[in-house]
């Protein structure tokens, strides 16, 4: 039998997407093929693909899973599954500051009409990442997320094209969004780290996901707030990324999880061929038995209340 895993990033939903789209392209690209994909997709199509996906990982070992949800197909399969301890982000996107309180609310409410959760199974939010986030929902989310006592979880400092969108306004990540850019958008100025630190939402209640632009700056305030990051070695290694985070982020004393994201960026949900690939992109300078400890599902007790392994 596998070790019981935590998959600490998964988005269940996507799983329908598994061999549609090629990582040997530009981010934005990618990120394009996915909005049109999700947009083409009915519900049944991501429902059914959500309990595949969610088959592979309980038969890899998988038993608490942190999932994104934004098309609210993979509740079911979730919340159904036997045993299965999980945090449900939410998310939450919003480009005009004048909707932030739409957007939010929106959430809620959808997280209100699905009622009570199973035993171990617990609502978290998710702004998704600075470049589709404004300040004013920032600060609207992470507010509501203490007030509740919720997880965030952000993606951040995923591309190096993000960077340059939010301190310049300019590059391939800013050409594909600036169609649903307010009037008048300009760039904060700031690394994306450095964003989500003005606006309040680092903290020892959030969990980033990839933090792969990171500079050591970026690093130390992560470290000094002690937010969580996650990393999701099969997702790096699908669109050919160069320098792998985690080292640096352990040695600053960064407490790190793994993660499998989706089958959209990824070729399987098994958690035990993240930590070998994790190894591999560490350069085997991180011993395997550190790196499973990073996916073991007794690190859910950092979460999950009265979580054990």
């Amino acid at each position: 039998m596998p070790p019981p895993y935590l998959n600490a990033h998964c988005h269940l939903e996507l799983s329908h997407l598994k061999g549609r789209l090629r990582g040997d392209r530009p981010f934005p690209e990618w990120l394009q093929d996915i909005v049109r994909l999700k947009m083409a997709s009915t519900p049944e199509e991501s429902a059914a693909g959500a309990r595949s996906g969610l088959a592979r990982l309980r038969e890899t070992g998988t038993t608490v899973l942190f999932d994104i949800l934004s098309m609210d197909t993979a509740h079911e399969a979730i919340t159904e599954a036997e045993g299965l301890r999980s945090i449900l982000f939410r998310e939450v996107a919003g480009f005009a500051p004048n909707e932030a309180e739409m957007r939010l609310d929106a959430a809620l409410l959808r997280q209100e009409a699905r009622g009570a959760l199973p035993p171990g199974a617990f609502h978290g939010l998710s702004p998704h990442a600075p470049y589709t986030v404004t300040p004013e929902l920032f600060r609207l989310v992470a507010d509501t997320a203490r007030r509740r006592g919720q997880w965030l979880c952000i993606h951040a400092a995923e591309v190096a094209e993000e960077t340059e969108m939010l301190r310049h306004g300019t590059g391939p990540m800013h050409d594909f969004l600036h169609r649903w850019l307010p009037s008048g958008w300009k760039p904060p100025g700031l690394r994306p780290i450095e964003l989500l630190y003005e606006q309040s939402c680092l903290g020892p209640g959030t969990l980033l996901a990839h933090c792969n632009d990171v500079t050591d700056s970026d690093i130390e305030l992560i470290r000094r707030t002690e937010t969580r990051v996650v990393v999701c070695p099969g997702t790096h290694v699908y669109f050919g990324r160069g320098a792998f985070p985690l080292a640096r982020l352990l040695a600053a004393g960064v407490r790190c999880y793994l993660g499998t994201d989706s089958l959209a960026s990824n070729e399987d949900l098994d958690m035990a061929r993240e930590v070998r690939l994790a190894f591999e992109l560490c350069e085997k300078r991180i011993p395997l038995e550190q790196l499973e400890e990073l996916a073991s599902a007794g690190r859910a007790v950092d979460f999950l209340p009265g979580a054990t392994t």
